[in-house]
């Protein structure tokens, strides 16, 4: 669609974040397609440095920003009220609702609210979790990687266990630290014990012993797409956000010793995960589902330009 001005909403914008990356790829994905994207971010809109009240103060202060857009794709249902600002909307969910109401307690149902306040802006939710967007009856697009820029990387040549994702009790640090003490292992934690540049990380996944990922919930994490791109097998608790992909990873009970069980799997598996990893990766590089989103965009404002 020539001409199309698409405003991307995301509190965060590449770095460590797995929304912010998916912003980020996003952009470029569509940019690389003809179409005029930007992404409005937490560093290039104002919002206020409070507790409890940026993500919202974010998205009224995005708001005034976006009436020039022909769309308006907002990557969270907290930041509705950015949809003030938009004639037209997509909406992604990066998590689930398990996740939210983890997170966000009884306002979880203030971004149902939100969601059916703006209805009639809304075009299309999509969730990047498959089991989530059947379960709620929104259309899958799956999460996104680079896969040329990560063959790009030369591996560290350092053997850790990796624990990669924000100091969050969704992540479970904790389980992961009960882990790798019980098993003895040399580890590196990025996003927790250290913050280092995305392509550093991508550098030892390539050498790694392997990924574990503890989290207690998941939507279709960026560092499992990473994983696999980087030729590094991924142990993780059984989640339905996993269960797809079964046959790409080990999955474990999430308990101490199921762990211990999942990683002494892991000589025999590793070849089989990291082959099947390789081939599932291919499907989720940016350019293929950035046109994904633009076939999306296309159906939402209709041929003439109307919704």
């Amino acid at each position: 669609m020539g001409g199309l001005r698409v405003a991307l909403v995301n509190f965060t914008y590449g770095g460590g974040s797995g929304s912010g990356r998916h912003a980020l790829l996003l952009e470029r994905g569509l940019r690389e397609l003809g179409v005029d994207a930007r992404v409005f971010h937490s560093g290039n809109v104002p919002h206020l440095r409070i507790p409890k009240t940026a993500s919202l103060s974010f998205a009224l202060f995005s708001s005034a920003r976006l009436r020039e857009f022909d769309l308006v794709h907002l990557h969270s249902p907290k930041l509705f009220p950015a949809l003030l600002g938009a004639e037209r909307a997509v909406v992604t969910v990066h998590g689930g609702e398990a996740e939210f109401r983890q997170k966000y307690g009884r306002a979880t149902g203030l971004l149902d609210l939100g969601l059916r306040t703006f209805r009639s802006k809304i075009g299309a939710i999509t969730s990047v979790m498959k089991f989530e967007a059947e379960r709620k009856g929104w259309i899958w697009i799956p999460n996104m990687t680079d896969v040329e820029a990560i063959e790009r990387i030369r591996p560290s040549d350092e053997k850790y266990v990796l624990f990669v994702g924000r100091n969050d009790p969704i992540k479970n640090y904790r389980l992961f630290v009960s882990i790798v003490r019980r098993l003895g292992l040399r580890f590196r934690a990025f996003g927790v014990e250290e913050v280092v540049p995305w392509e550093q990380v991508i550098s030892h996944m390539k050498s790694a012993v392997c990924l574990m990922i503890t989290s207690v919930w998941e939507g279709m994490p960026s560092v499992m797409l990473e994983a696999w791109a980087s030729g590094c097998p991924i142990i993780a608790n059984d989640l339905p956000a996993f269960r797809p992909f079964r046959d790409a990873i080990i999955l474990t009970e999430p308990t101490v010793e199921g762990w211990l069980r999942a990683f002494n799997e892991l000589d025999h598996k590793r070849e089989e995960v990291i082959k099947r990893g390789w081939e599932l990766v291919k499907e989720f590089d940016y350019r293929i589902v950035s046109r994904r989103y633009l076939e999306l965009y296309d159906r939402v404002i209709g041929p003439s330009g109307q919704p």
